[in-house]
């Protein structure tokens, strides 16, 4: 395999949120700015040189539609560096992924999705002196191409899926302190109500892990990302083996019904 091109010129991340994505799962657009400035910090040393943004904009709008992503790919030229922080940042279609993958090929970008992927670029320029580029997905590749369907797909049933669960009355069961379904978060653990002939759960604090939790947020109102505060807290708590995906979920606040301190 060929090794990515050392040289660069400018610098981009992209961030998206939708209303609703920030109102109920609290994928803010400041915690991806955050990620992705850790991120550039680490790996060239440098902050990013500007960020485009989509607030308030649908990930199943097509990118050449939407106001900041259309921008980028018109700004964009060789040796240029595009960070998101996941693909369903990008889009949540797998066709207009597979769509402007090609372009940003094309184009001779670097573009990386830091918090799926890591430093693995999943398009990049061949090394100096080599011609055409290299795709971690190729799309030459039908097995590159039957994968990024796959995460592509995992993000629209993802985005189906929330838009299911905030029907019938469960906003409303939500708004009220209850805890409406999905993974407990780390935290509380369940306590169920009777209502009639229905259950509703409520969640209870875990006092053990509301101190971990307190830890967390001091970390992040330090301007911690994810990766430090990883490695703080496990060596503040070297007991706990905190996983860097656990706190993104922590801080990124994906499950419905917390304790309304946490939104």
């Amino acid at each position: 395999m060929i090794s990515p091109i050392k040289q660069i010129n400018n610098i981009y991340g992209y961030v998206r949120v939708s209303t609703k994505e920030q109102v109920r799962s609290g994928v803010s657009l400041e915690q991806q700015m955050e990620n992705i400035q850790e991120f550039t910090q680490e790996k060239y040393n440098r902050p990013v040189d500007q960020f485009f943004i989509d607030d308030g904009v649908s990930g199943t709008r097509p990118i050449l539609e939407r106001p900041a992503s259309k921008e980028l790919t018109d700004t964009v030229d060789r040796y240029d560096v595009v960070i998101s922080t996941r693909l369903d940042r990008l889009s949540r279609s797998s066709g207009d992924l597979l769509n402007i993958i090609p372009v940003l090929e094309s184009i001779g970008v670097t573009l990386f999705f830091c918090e799926q992927f890591g430093d693995v670029p999943i398009v990049y320029p061949k090394a100096e002196g080599a011609t055409g580029l290299k795709s971690r997905f190729d799309m030459n590749e039908m097995a590159n191409k039957i994968m990024l369907m796959v995460l592509s797909a995992v993000a629209e049933i993802e985005h189906a899926t929330i838009k299911d669960r905030f029907g019938d009355g469960k906003v409303d069961w939500a708004s009220r302190g209850y805890f409406i379904g999905g993974s407990v978060p780390y935290g509380y653990c369940k306590e169920v109500e009777k209502h009639g002939n229905k259950s509703r759960s409520r969640l209870v604090e875990v006092p053990e892990e509301q101190k971990i939790l307190k830890t967390i947020y001091r970390l992040r109102d330090r301007g911690l990302g994810p990766r430090r505060i990883e490695r703080e807290v496990n060596s503040l708590h070297p007991d706990i083996n905190m996983s860097m995906s656990k706190v993104r979920r922590i801080l990124e606040r994906k499950f419905q019904g917390l304790p309304s301190q946490l939104h």
